[in-house]
């Protein structure tokens, strides 16, 4: 029986994953999943003992494939907390293996769960070695003759029943082949790609891009089989002469040339002459701010009708590459609009597409990131058939998109008109506004670590600092996708980019500014305002010591709105009052811990609570608005640490003032000075409705953010 906390999972989300707004639902459920341990480890759990496939596990393999590729998304983009998920579940199956918890359906199952986000199947999800008889000997040994019809039974299996399709075909390869042994892997690879298929020697080619070194192994032996065979096609010859510029593992590199050199020998070497594609539409995303980009390409070849999809990502190159057939040129169009409906396009010539794959690739050399398997299949039908990495530096980039060299003949006065237009950058486009900023751990940790504003603002300036030269790169390519789109614009983005590549000071190019501004934001939304509960956190547990910097939050669901203050109304308590409790604890001249203003708060609203459960959930948001405060005083600007009106300063005065006496251990006199009697007469003042407001939002916030300073040491400029 599926657990009840799994089945409220399934109701949230819809039947049709393509439904509108479909993304987003299983978005929040992933996050909040990816957020909560217990649950994840239940899901993992729960389809690792599956025994068959039904539509339960295919949308609970759904909702692990939406956790996963959310937490590769948090990995990439530089926050350790996808990294430190996707270790944690893969620890979690280690468990499971060990206690003999996994099913072979379960771990094919997990296996396809993990490559469908973009990842590599974890050896957990392996058989034992010891479940076979000598496997590796009984693939190295066995009749051909017997072991063909069992190879072409497992790829009808892996390809869904089309093992004429390519893409479906690797794709369930790949899943299949991370459930054996280590040890099998690369006997299996080889007796699939000898079989004398023609898709057979392109899945070969495929697997070449493998990270597992078995796996690659496995493809150049049963290619090098072909060869000798005879079933090395020209065709073949020429896709691995293309191929081996695409790789950086010498290995590899070596077994192509070995192949190709048989090859040439054997005077198979004539491809055969193949017909250009028709491309009807090439379209293309604006390039966000982790420098992603889709391209889609609406093509035919013949009758036959397709749509291909290319995804780049800077850093990572060529991620993703598929062929998508179409039954007619409706469907086609449905399609487009489908993907143009959900980002911004500009419309683009193969040439462009070639020079963006052609980037994409050098990138991915340069970073150790094999590109997409299926770049190959993509490649061939648009006929990019001498596909090879080209240069990507931002010099690269900017005089391709301008080989007049005009940005160089101008003045300075010139190209400064250029940088300061990019002031108005987010004005060109909804994309720039809501993805160019910088949202990784080193940002947070420049704001959240930094003791004063101009700390702050120096911590965050070197942080894009660090970052020069792929914002530089983000705006060069953005600048050569505006030339091709004939957008007025483009000479400026290739202007700010060519200046930041020549040292020009990021505080004095507008947009940097901008995304300076837009990332502060992003995190204020965040880990201030609340804008983004769902965002994965984790466990902690606060005994004594200083006030830990950056504290992350429990497994809490969210307030709702009214929720904290419907609670204490049997108490005669509002949220204004509290929030003035939690300033006074935080602004206390020593750390007060949890345990101890928790337990002062329990004598004023506990005997008016009568249930235990109720009582658990004010503790439980009584912990965000601790956290909350913290944060608050830790940021410089934008947030308001008092209420704005009088009668709401008075309540907030007076929930301060109960923190001060409730806490009185931790407000030694020998700590106070003439400022604190100031205010404290401030306070008193207030919580009586005797009160100076104006001096009261004047002098108040000011020492609050001081004594706060105090109490961690630090010493405000």
């Amino acid at each position: 029986m599926l657990p009840k906390s799994l089945q409220n999972l399934l109701d949230r989300l819809p039947r049709n994953a393509e439904a509108p707004k479909a993304r987003e639902v299983f978005r929040q459920v992933a996050l909040e999943v990816m957020a909560d341990q217990s649950v994840v480890t239940q899901l993992a759990g729960y389809l690792g003992h599956c025994e068959d496939h039904d539509d339960q596990a295919d949308r609970l393999m759904q909702i692990l494939t939406s956790v996963l590729d959310e937490a590769r998304m948090a990995k990439e983009n530089g926050k350790a907390v996808g990294a430190q998920f996707i270790g944690f579940l893969e620890e979690e199956l280690g468990r499971f293996k060990l206690k003999g918890a996994m099913t072979s359906a379960g771990r094919l199952f997990l296996a396809s769960c993990w490559g469908r986000a973009g990842l590599d199947a974890p050896e957990a999800v392996a058989a034992d070695f010891s479940m076979f008889d000598d496997a590796e000997g009984a693939f190295e040994d066995h009749d051909p003759a017997e072991m063909g019809p069992l190879i072409d039974n497992l790829l009808k299996e892996a390809s869904g029943g089309d093992d004429g399709d390519l893409s479906a075909l690797h794709t369930g390869f790949s899943e299949i082949i991370a459930t054996l042994p280590a040890e099998v892997r690369s006997p299996m690879v080889q007796k699939v790609v000898a079989r004398p298929k023609t898709v057979m020697g392109e899945l070969g080619c495929a697997l070449l891009f493998d990270r597992r070194e078995e796996i690659r192994h496995g493809a150049l032996q049963g290619l090098m089989d072909r060869s000798t065979d005879g079933h090395l096609s020209p065709d073949l010859v020429g896709r691995l002469t293309i191929l081996r510029s695409w790789v950086s593992d010498t290995k590899t590199i070596t077994g192509i040339d070995a192949i190709v050199h048989h090859a040439i020998r054997n005077g198979n070497v004539s491809p055969q002459t193949m017909g250009a594609p028709k491309v009807h539409r090439a379209l293309t995303s604006l390039i966000d701010g982790t420098g992603a980009q889709s391209m889609t390409i609406v093509l035919q070849s013949g009758g036959a009708r397709k749509v291909a999809v290319i995804l780049i990502k800077q850093g990572f190159g060529v991620k993703d590459a598929y062929l998508i057939p179409c039954s007619s040129a409706s469907e086609q169009k449905r399609l487009v609009e489908m993907i143009a409906s959900e980002v911004e396009t500009r419309d683009v010539s193969l040439e462009y597409v070639a020079t963006a794959i052609a980037w994409g690739l050098s990138d991915g050399l340069e970073n150790n990131q094999p590109p997409a398997p299926g770049l190959v299949d993509v490649v061939q039908a648009l006929g990019l058939h001498d596909m090879r990495p080209s240069p990507a530096s931002i010099v690269d980039v900017v005089a391709t998109a301008d080989p007049e060299g005009k940005l160089d003949a101008m003045s300075v006065q010139a190209k400064g008109r250029l940088i300061t237009a990019s002031a108005d950058w987010d004005m060109i486009s909804p994309m720039i506004s809501e993805s160019w900023y910088e949202d990784s751990d080193s940002f947070t940790d420049a704001i959240e670590g930094s003791k004063t504003p101009a700390a702050m603002k120096r911590a965050l300036w070197q942080a894009l600092e660090d970052r020069r030269d792929h914002w530089a790169k983000v705006f060069a390519r953005m600048g050569h996708l505006f030339q091709t789109a004939a957008e007025p614009e483009a000479p400026q983005f290739l202007a700010v980019a060519q200046a930041l590549t020549n040292g020009r000071a990021l505080k004095k190019t507008p947009i940097m500014e901008l995304i300076f501004e837009q990332s502060f934001e992003v995190w204020l939304d965040r880990n201030v305002l609340g804008h983004d509960p769902s965002s994965p956190g984790a466990s902690f547990e606060v005994t004594s010591g200083p006030v830990p910097s950056g504290m992350p939050m429990p497994k809490i669901s969210p307030e709702k709105p009214g929720e904290l203050e419907k609670l204490l109304k049997p108490a005669g308590l509002t949220e204004w009052w509290v929030d003035g409790y939690m300033m006074g604890v935080c602004t206390a001249p020593e750390f007060v811990a949890p345990g101890s203003w928790a337990e002062v708060l329990l004598h004023v609203i506990g005997p008016e609570i009568q249930s235990d459960k109720t009582l658990q959930r004010i503790l439980d948001l009584l912990m965000l608005r601790y956290n909350g405060t913290l944060t608050k005083l830790r940021t410089p600007i934008g947030v308001p640490l008092i209420p704005d009106e009088a009668p709401l300063i008075s309540i907030w005065a007076d929930g301060y003032l109960t923190a001060w006496e409730g806490n009185k251990p931790y407000w030694p006199k020998a700590k106070l000075g003439k400022d604190d009697k100031a205010a404290r007469k401030l306070l008193e003042d207030a919580s009586s409705w005797k009160f100076d407001a104006d001096r009261f939002r004047k002098d108040i916030p000011n020492w609050l953010r001081h004594r706060f300073a105090n109490q961690e040491g630090m010493h405000l400029s």
